[in-house]
């Protein structure tokens, strides 16, 4: 309701004087619907696990679908509105469809009945476990590789001289990839686990993807329109690959590590997911157009390429030191975070995932 109610009040700002006033009633309803969108976000992962706890990931991957679907359908419908009917019109009808979404969530969306017992818990809780880390590192590394691309990959494209339609085009292709392939990877983690692995090899996909549409300069690659499509196209595997178990492989470890099985904790996890994603969003862009306009595309892709294959050797070397020598473990990894008066259970070190 929030984000609703000020996604149409952003529609009047036309009307706002010029200058600060401007200026600041836009950051402002801007900052506001943030919140709002970030509540019922983490709002809809927690129940979302909660409710389907079995299938999680698959769940997950079937809303970054969704999701995709979201970011291409957008951008069009808003200029359409735009032309249709001035500057209001597409904040007026997204934030009415909100409210009406908002409202039906409220009457269709079933009770979440939870037994819920006294919780001293907090985000520092799961940030003291090593595997969170590894999940918290993967999804600033995937969503930053994502959001690179939009202030980078038009002016990159520049040089084959294509029509502003096919530049469009382009853009669609990695997040439309990442959309429609995520409930692949989503079903794979569900009913075959190896979430750890499913991040190390997406995120070298995602790496390699990067040192190709550079091209990176030491492989000795020209430019070329077809190898910057293959490498969105494997870009788009790589990273929902990454991303997509991340959810599912926080669950399990907060789980193991003896937070209970919870709205709580689910409400815990969905709101350090959704953080760290728009940290990487907010990252990916913003470094990335000062990236290539310092030292070119084709730097600045490899130096995106580096980080996601930099991820998928921390990702990997943690596993083999989890297996390998488990007398590594820290207090916190062998005794439940939480007291007794969290309703929290004991667990053995054997049964945290890896």
């Amino acid at each position: 309701m929030v984000a609703g109610t000020t996604a149409i009040l952003f529609g009047f700002l036309d009307k706002c004087p010029d200058g600060i006033t401007y200026i600041v009633m836009c950051f402002v309803t801007r900052s506001v619907e943030a919140v709002g969108a970030s509540m019922f976000i983490t709002a809809s992962f927690a129940i979302i696990a909660h409710m389907f706890p079995k299938n999680v990931a698959t769940v997950i991957g079937t809303l970054e679908t969704f999701s995709g679907i979201g970011m291409m359908v957008g951008p069009p419908v808003g200029g359409a509105l735009f032309q249709l009917g001035g500057f209001g019109l597409p904040f007026f009808v997204m934030g009415g469809v909100v409210l009406v979404i908002g409202c039906l969530a409220w009457v269709l969306l079933p009770p979440q009945n939870d037994e819920h017992k006294p919780y001293s818990g907090s985000i520092l809780t799961l940030l003291k476990m090593p595997a969170i880390i590894m999940v918290v590192i993967t999804i600033i590394c995937g969503a930053s590789s994502l959001g690179f691309l939009d202030p980078t990959l038009a002016a990159h494209l520049k040089q084959f001289k294509l029509t502003p339609s096919v530049i469009g085009l382009m853009f669609l292709i990695a997040p439309g990839v990442y959309a429609f392939t995520a409930p692949l990877w989503g079903w794979i983690s569900d009913k075959k686990g190896h979430t750890k692995a499913m991040m190390t090899c997406g995120s070298l996909a995602g790496a390699v993807a990067y040192l190709l549409m550079g091209p990176a300069p030491f492989i000795g690659l020209s430019p070329s329109l077809w190898i910057i499509v293959i490498g969105l196209v494997i870009m788009g595997l790589g990273v929902g690959g990454a991303l997509v178990p991340t959810f599912q492989d926080a669950v399990d470890t907060a789980k193991a590590h003896g937070l209970p099985d919870n709205m709580d904790t689910f409400g815990l996890v969905s709101g350090l997911f959704n953080s760290c994603f728009s940290l990487g969003a907010f990252l990916g862009p913003t470094a990335g157009g000062y990236l290539q306009e310092e030292y070119g595309f084709a730097w600045a892709s490899t130096v995106v390429g580096g980080l996601l294959a930099l991820n998928a050797v921390i990702v990997f070397l943690f596993c083999v030191i989890r297996r390998c020598i488990p007398e590594h473990s820290t207090y916190e990894e062998r005794e439940p975070l939480l007291g007794d008066s969290a309703g929290v259970t004991d667990v053995s070190k054997s049964q945290l995932p890896v």
